[in-house]
């Protein structure tokens, strides 16, 4: 049987990718080169062959030779005869595959042919009774689980399902640990607060023009989507027909429930998989979301070097408090924003301004860009910013946990819960840190939380300042250097000016893209005679992109020696050390002519003039993980620019089309100086905090009492 896995093709393309990924010439060393990472023996690496001559041959070649080792590690992953993933695994999965679309098939083309010629028609039970027949003579099952619509799986504490695509670069916060703490757990539906109808974890029917979209997605019913594929939950989701009359209830209060309603039941599972979809859509997305202006309060947590146990303690902290931050309502929460983000700017070693109450012993960056250690107490927002430091990231993420140790809530309802769910959130904190932890109801603390050390650790000095903070309303984030990463290659020589940088950020923001990767800004005769070189022998001698008089006479070096060498063909030269003279003979050329101030390149500009720079798409694809249609984007911001006046020539590769075409990057060229407009107000500037925000309650700001919650907690227990 040739259809499927049953010929072998799954193995076969595996050990087919994984030769693909070995030497020099394979995918994953190219790679490596996206990252500047190159064999010693490598002419593109930039070093001498006196440098190269300096390492001992088996050193030579220390990164394909990683690249090879890494290869082999996947090849045991996935072929290991007894525990790979392709073999006996996915082998066993794609055979039943195999049989269940062999199958579908026979059940449309054969089996419903010949009833329908038997019977004058072939019923629907008719028609699946067969099939199911044609499926068990095969050795297979049609709804085996191997191959059911995606399911939803988990992993102790990490609630993960199919269903939900995290976005790249931001994994969650623990949602167990939130769930643990709802007062209220109602497999049933039970009345809201406000005479609505509510049913899991405080999961409330009504939410707005949208619920029908919203609960679908949180009660993951099993579905299709538009192209047919297999959508929801099948075994952590609610039926279509409870879901159906789940929709019918949403604008219904909890006395026009019938009795048949008050029956419906969440099991365990739909309970808590219910839960932590919503959250994802209601918490993590609000604070994920840059334009929402919860992402400036809350959204350092989502970056993915916080702390787990930091990123699930704020996360339990806003589900309760809310995402606003109010001066005059809830100060405390101000402060805890403040200390994640100050936290999280020395985790990240940001340098753009930052607003930060300074203590003796952090550091940050003055106006010289030079680190400074404070030596006293004092708020400063001139200062370029934080140097990566983890003390002080540390230091700021222990004060979150003493601020959240000693909230109270003495005139709510739930009181007991709350406090306990804060010091839980405290413990996460500490815990992280390597500190010791409180038990609830414990007079007796432990040193390292109490009033001396947190008087060192400058709570006091913190509590009696006044902050900055965000406004609750949406800010547009500038174009810094903080909000766009551009990486520049190592085989890109020269700088990028003020002035194309933030061309590059206007061309950027106008895409929606984070970033780009820079392959090439100014090319020397060594760089410019590298580039045609390669040009020509990626294209097996031939001649891809056009030139002008000076070269044209620089590929007719190529072309001549190819041919003495190829039998009077222009083929790709093999012979390295032919490969070696023919580049130095090209540029050789090349640097007579540019000492004539002739350019071969547009990369041989005078760059006070213009800034040609070329943005690699398959290494600006691969560090931004782009779809082809992010890059399209880009290419359409580049027209943009070029059509503004901001660029002198834009080309790029044949399949965007554009201007002009048959350049393998995304090639701008742009004007410097002032004789050219440039794009305003971009790679200057950064959100800073405006609200002042000061703690009012007298018994964080007063060391005396800090000790007494506990004696507090103690009364509740």
């Amino acid at each position: 049987m040739n259809n499927g896995h049953f010929a072998g093709k799954l193995q076969k393309a595996v050990n087919g990718a994984i030769e693909k990924a070995k030497g020099k010439e394979g995918q994953f060393y190219k790679i490596m080169n996206s990252h500047g990472f190159y064999d010693v023996d490598d002419e593109n690496n930039g070093l001498t062959d006196w440098q190269r001559a300096q390492v001992p041959e088996y050193n030579q070649h220390r990164i394909s030779d990683l690249c090879n080792a890494i290869a082999e590690m996947f090849n045991e992953v996935l072929n290991n005869d007894t525990d790979g993933i392709v073999c006996p695994t996915i082998d066993t999965i794609i055979g039943k595959l195999d049989i269940n679309a062999t199958k579908s098939a026979a059940e449309m083309n054969v089996v419903s042919g010949a009833l329908g010629s038997l019977t004058g028609g072939a019923s629907e039970s008719a028609r699946q009774s067969m099939g199911q027949l044609t499926a068990i003579l095969m050795g297979g099952f049609s709804f085996d689980p191997d191959i059911l619509p995606p399911i939803s799986f988990n992993f102790p504490g990490i609630p993960i399902d199919l269903s939900i695509g995290f976005p790249f670069g931001s994994f969650p916060a623990d949602w167990t640990f939130l769930y643990d703490y709802e007062p209220i757990k109602s497999p049933n539906y039970y009345e809201a607060d406000d005479g609505s109808i509510a049913i899991g974890a405080g999961i409330k029917l009504n939410m707005g023009p949208a619920s029908a979209r919203i609960l679908k997605l949180i009660f993951s019913v099993p579905d299709t989507d538009e192209n047919g594929l297999p959508a929801g939950d099948a075994i952590g989701g609610i039926s279509v027909s409870d879901y159906k009359r789940m929709v019918e209830l949403v604008d219904k209060q909890y006395t026009d429930l019938t009795e048949l309603d008050k029956l419906f039941t969440l099991n365990e599972i739909q309970m808590r998989l219910a839960y932590f979809r919503y959250i994802q859509l209601t918490l993590w997305g609000a604070i994920t979301n840059s334009d929402n202006w919860a992402y400036l309060h809350w959204g350092c947590v989502a970056h993915n070097s916080c702390p787990s146990p930091v990123k699930t303690a704020i996360c339990s902290f806003i589900r309760t408090n809310g995402f606003a931050v109010d001066p005059k309502v809830c100060p405390e929460a101000g402060f805890i924003s403040y200390c994640v983000n100050t936290g999280m700017a020395y985790k990240t070693g940001r340098s753009k301004p930052t607003a930060l109450f300074l203590m003796p012993g952090m550091t940050y960056l003055d106006d010289k860009n030079n680190k400074q250690t404070a030596t006293g107490y004092g708020w400063s927002t001139e200062n370029n910013g934080v140097p990566l430091d983890n003390h002080n990231a540390n230091l700021h993420f222990a004060l979150v946990a003493d601020i959240l140790s000693h909230l109270t809530y003495d005139t709510q309802p739930n009181k007991e819960l709350l406090r306990k769910q804060r010091v839980a959130e405290a413990n996460l904190i500490y815990g992280f840190l390597g500190m010791p932890t409180m038990k609830f109801g414990d007079v007796t603390v432990p040193p390292d939380l109490g009033a001396n050390a947190m008087r060192d650790r400058g709570f006091g000095e913190l509590m009696k300042a006044t902050i900055k903070v965000h406004q609750n309303k949406n800010s547009t984030i500038p174009l810094s250097d903080e909000n766009f990463k551009i990486i520049v290659q190592k085989t890109a020589k020269g700088e990028l000016s003020d002035v194309t940088l933030g061309t590059i950020k206007y061309i950027l923001s106008k895409a929606g893209l984070p970033g780009v990767s820079i392959s090439s800004i100014y090319r020397d005769g060594e760089a410019q005679a590298r580039v045609m070189f390669d040009e020509r022998q990626a294209n097996n001698g031939g001649i891809a992109t056009s030139r002008k008089k000076a070269g044209r006479e620089v590929n007719d070096i190529y072309t001549q020696r190819s041919k003495e060498v190829n039998g009077g063909k222009c083929l790709a030269i093999k012979d390295t050390a032919i490969q070696t003279r023919v580049k130095k003979e090209m540029e050789d050329k090349i640097n007579e002519y540019q000492s004539q101030n002739v350019a071969i390149s547009n990369h041989g500009y005078d760059p006070k003039q213009i800034q040609a720079v070329d943005i690699a798409p398959n290494g600006t694809q691969w560090a931004f993980k782009y779809t082809d249609a992010q890059l399209r984007k880009l290419h359409i911001a580049c027209v943009d620019a070029y059509n503004n006046h901001y660029l002198k020539q834009y080309m790029c590769p044949e399949k965007f089309g554009g201007p002009k075409v048959k350049d393998p990057a995304f090639h701008i060229e742009v004007w410097q100086g002032n004789d050219h407009p440039h794009p305003e107000g971009f790679g200057s500037g950064s959100v800073m905090p405006s609200v002042d925000c000061a703690i009012t309650n007298e018994n964080l700001k007063n060391k005396s009492t800090w000790d007494l919650v506990y004696v507090h907690d103690q009364t509740m227990a």
